[in-house]
C-alpha cells in the first residue's frame, strides 16, 4: 500500500512539474519575443549571469519531462544563479522568481517519492 502512494504521488509532483514547467517557459518566452531579446554579449556581467541562470531554468524545466532528477537539479541550480545575479536585497525576490522554483522542486520530490517507491518493503 505504501509503494502505491508513493508512485501516485510521484505522478502527481511530475504532472504539476511537467504544467506548470511548460507554462512558466511558455511565459519567458513570450516575455522574450514580445520585449524583444537585447544581445547577451553586449550586457554587464550580472545581466548576463541572469540570463544564463534563466536558460539554465527553462532548459531543466524542459529536461525534466524526460529525466526528473537531472532536469530537477540543473533547473534548480539556475534558479540559484538567476537569484544570486538579479535579486538584491532587502527587498528579496517576488512572488514570480519562487514561482520558477517549484517545478524543480516538484521534479525532484517525484524522483526521490518514484526511487522510494521502487524499493523492496522490509517484510
Amino acid at each position: 500500500m505504501k509503494n502505491n502512494t508513493s508512485k501516485l504521488l510521484a505522478g502527481v509532483c511530475r504532472w504539476s512539474a511537467r504544467i506548470l514547467g511548460t507554462l512558466l517557459v511558455l511565459t519567458l518566452l513570450a516575455f522574450a519575443v514580445g520585449e524583444g531579446m537585447p544581445n547577451p554579449f553586449t550586457q554587464p556581467l550580472r545581466v548576463q549571469l541572469g540570463f544564463a541562470g534563466l536558460g539554465l531554468i527553462m532548459l531543466g524545466m524542459i529536461a525534466g519531462w524526460r529525466w526528473e532528477l537531472p532536469g530537477g537539479i540543473v533547473s534548480l541550480a539556475g534558479w540559484g544563479l538567476f537569484v544570486m545575479a538579479v535579486v538584491r536585497f532587502p527587498r528579496g525576490p517576488n512572488v514570480f522568481i519562487y514561482t520558477l522554483a517549484v517545478p524543480a522542486v516538484l521534479y525532484l520530490a517525484s524522483a526521490l517519492l518514484r526511487h522510494h517507491s521502487q524499493r523492496p518493503s522490509p517484510a
